[in-house]
C-alpha cells in the first residue's frame, strides 16, 4: 500500500511546477507575437494570434498552480498582476460564449471584474457575431459584475453557472447577462 506522503509531495509539485514554467517562459521568450499560433478553441479562434496560444498557455498553468494551493489548503494566489493578465485572458471566451445569443447589432454587454485584478470588457454584437474589438460608444444593454475569485472560477468551471449567478450583480438585460454566464475559458 502505497504512503501518504503529506508535505513532500507539495514540495515535489511546487517545484516541478516551478520547473515547468521556467522552462514554458524560455519557450516563449522570442516568439513573434503577431504571427499564427494554435488555435484556442473555447475563445473561437482557430488559428489563434501567437500572443493568445501564448496567454492560453498561461491561464492554464496558473489555474493548475491554484487548483494545487487549494488542495493543499491555500488560499488563491493574491499577486494581482498574474490574475489580471489570466483573467483578460479568460475574458476573450466572451464572443464565443454569447455566439448562440440573438441581439440587435449595435447591442453591448459590459463585464466589469471588481478589485486591483479586475477589468472591464465590452462585448458588442455585429450583423453577424459577437466582438470585443468592436465597441461603440453608448450605454450597455446589459452587464454583469463579479468578483476575480468566482470569475476565474466560473471561467475554469471550478463553479457552475447557477452559483456564479448567485453572486454576481446583474443590471439590464438579464437574458444577455446570464449566457455570459456561461463562459468557459478552458478545454472541457
Amino acid at each position: 500500500m502505497e504512503q501518504d506522503r503529506g508535505p513532500g509531495l507539495t514540495a515535489e509539485l511546487i517545484e516541478a511546477l516551478e520547473l515547468a514554467g521556467t522552462q514554458v517562459a524560455r519557450q516563449f521568450e522570442g516568439a513573434d507575437l503577431d504571427t499564427t499560433g494554435m488555435g484556442v478553441s473555447w475563445a473561437g479562434a482557430d488559428p489563434a494570434p501567437k500572443w493568445l496560444d501564448i496567454a492560453r498557455e498561461f491561464t492554464e498553468y496558473w489555474t493548475h498552480r491554484q487548483q494545487i494551493r487549494h488542495a493543499t489548503g491555500q488560499d488563491t494566489d493574491p499577486e494581482p498582476d498574474a490574475l489580471s493578465a489570466v483573467l483578460d485572458t479568460f475574458m476573450r471566451a466572451l464572443p464565443h460564449t454569447l455566439r448562440h445569443t440573438p441581439a440587435p447589432a449595435g447591442t453591448q454587454l459590459l463585464v466589469v471584474v471588481d478589485e486591483a485584478a479586475g477589468g472591464t470588457w465590452t462585448v458588442t454584437a455585429t450583423a453577424d457575431r459577437w466582438s470585443l474589438a468592436e465597441a461603440p460608444g453608448g450605454r450597455p444593454t446589459a452587464s454583469v459584475r463579479l468578483d476575480p475569485e468566482t470569475a476565474w472560477r466560473l471561467c475554469t468551471r471550478g463553479i457552475d453557472p447557477g452559483t456564479a449567478l448567485a453572486r454576481v450583480r446583474i443590471s439590464g438585460e438579464r437574458q444577455i447577462a446570464e449566457a455570459a454566464c456561461r463562459i468557459v475559458s478552458i478545454v472541457y
